[in-house]
């Protein structure tokens, strides 16, 4: 079973959205799985309180702290410990489009519905205004 994050520990990714999302703006979604990829290792490399946390499970992270602070799906998707950040950083453009840099979060079921409807592997992420 994977090792829950701490609040204190996911602070370091938290700081790292506005750079993640500008990183991924305008990029296919497999661009965007490589820079994903890149930035995790970059925030596990940059501090030391994560060392014991693998790149791959920082590179899970990003995308669904991306999507709770953008506000995609419903609140009640997110693991109640993180709903208290449910919509607090919206994306510069309100969009609530998936980030699909991690589709094994099921969020409950939100992503498979989601996935089972609009599945694209050129899909383009358009962030900003």
């Amino acid at each position: 079973m994977a090792l829950a994050w701490k609040q204190e520990e996911q602070v370091y990714i938290l700081h790292s959205i506005s750079l993640y999302r500008k990183e991924i703006d305008d990029k296919t979604n497999k661009d965007a799985i490589q820079i994903t990829k890149k930035l995790a290792e970059e925030i596990h490399q940059k501090n030391p309180a994560l060392e014991h946390r693998t790149i791959n499970s920082i590179a899970e992270r990003l995308p669904y702290l991306e999507n709770l602070l953008a506000g995609v799906f419903e609140k009640e998707h997110y693991a109640k410990k993180d709903q208290h950040l449910y919509y607090t950083k919206p994306r510069e453009n309100i969009s609530r489009v998936p980030n699909l840099c991690n589709t094994r979060h099921a969020y409950h079921g939100a992503m498979t519905d989601y996935l089972k409807e609009y599945q694209n592997d050129s899909m383009v992420y358009n962030l900003s205004e």
